[in-house]
């Protein structure tokens, strides 16, 4: 059985990570079964041009899973941090093994167990432990800090600040949107090397002073790191202030040399701002 004879359902398929991933998985050959809880975004009619079958289904409903993952052979699971995100997580899993799907990757995030320790991101290291307990078939990959986050609210072009609640010498794990799709297509292809295996995906390492120092190259203007207070962040969110304690504190696990072993291609951050470069002069 060749990959254009094997279904493979993507969560979140009209989201950043399940998007990038259906893209890959197209692009390789694989049947994609992508899944949406609306069939009228235009994400949808997207992924259809683009090849993949959309069908409708709801993280939270156990039938439309069941449904949806009928003749699968494979799952991508990847649910937004909310407040149903374990129950989603978990219906996924437990959808997944009654269809008897033989390769279910899951999409978790940097240091899951160290964050479940302090109280924070509880969610991911939950299911992680349920896939693990359902005997499925499984690799789950934790994908570090997303490139694309770092042009949102942290970057005022404005007035030249880049700010985040971490040390300016402290070194974040980054990784694109668009490589964690190639990574999870990788993955799908490679059943023998990452069945039972979890292992984190980053694919560069800067402090925040670096990293405000290439945006500044990429942007035309001088851009200053900023770290805004702990006590600042809590005052909005007592768990992004743990958050940001915990990685201030070294809680950052990637293994980025291997990262780069299994996928030669990821990007770095400056290889993947040269991209964004346009983007950046644009809102100046």
């Amino acid at each position: 059985m060749n990959k254009t004879d094997k279904i493979i359902l993507v969560t979140g398929a009209t989201g950043q990570q399940g998007g990038a991933t259906a893209r890959h998985l197209l692009a390789e050959g694989w049947h994609v079964r992508a899944l949406s809880r609306d069939l009228s975004k235009p994400q949808v009619a997207a992924l259809r041009r683009a090849g993949a079958e959309v069908v409708q289904g709801d993280h939270a409903d156990r039938a439309s899973l069941e449904a949806a993952m009928q003749g699968v052979y494979g799952v991508y699971s990847v649910q937004p941090h909310v407040a149903d995100e374990t129950l989603q997580g978990k219906n996924i899993a437990e959808a997944a093994k009654a269809a008897g799907v033989q390769h279910f990757v899951y999409m978790s995030g940097e240091s899951a167990e160290g964050l479940y320790r302090i109280g924070a991101n509880i969610s991911k290291w939950e299911i992680e432990q349920h896939v693990k307990a359902l005997g499925l078939p499984a690799t789950i990959l934790r994908a570090s800090g997303f490139m694309e986050s770092l042009l949102g609210p942290f970057l005022d072009l404005a007035n030249r600040i880049f700010s985040m609640p971490l040390r300016p010498d402290v070194a974040m794990n980054l990784i694109a949107v668009d490589d964690i799709g190639a990574f999870a297509a990788l993955v799908f292809a490679k059943p023998g090397e990452f069945l039972g295996k979890t292992m984190t995906v980053a694919a560069d390492s800067l402090t925040l002073a670096q990293i405000a120092a290439a945006l500044s190259r990429a942007s035309g203007r001088q851009i200053s790191y900023v770290q805004i207070p702990l006590e600042t962040v809590r005052q909005q969110s007592e768990e992004f202030a743990r958050v940001s304690e915990f990685f201030n504190n070294g809680g950052y696990e990637a293994d980025i040399s291997l990262a780069r072993r299994l996928y030669p291609a990821l990007m770095d951050f400056e290889t993947w701002l040269g991209r964004q470069s346009q983007v950046l002069l644009r809102a100046q």
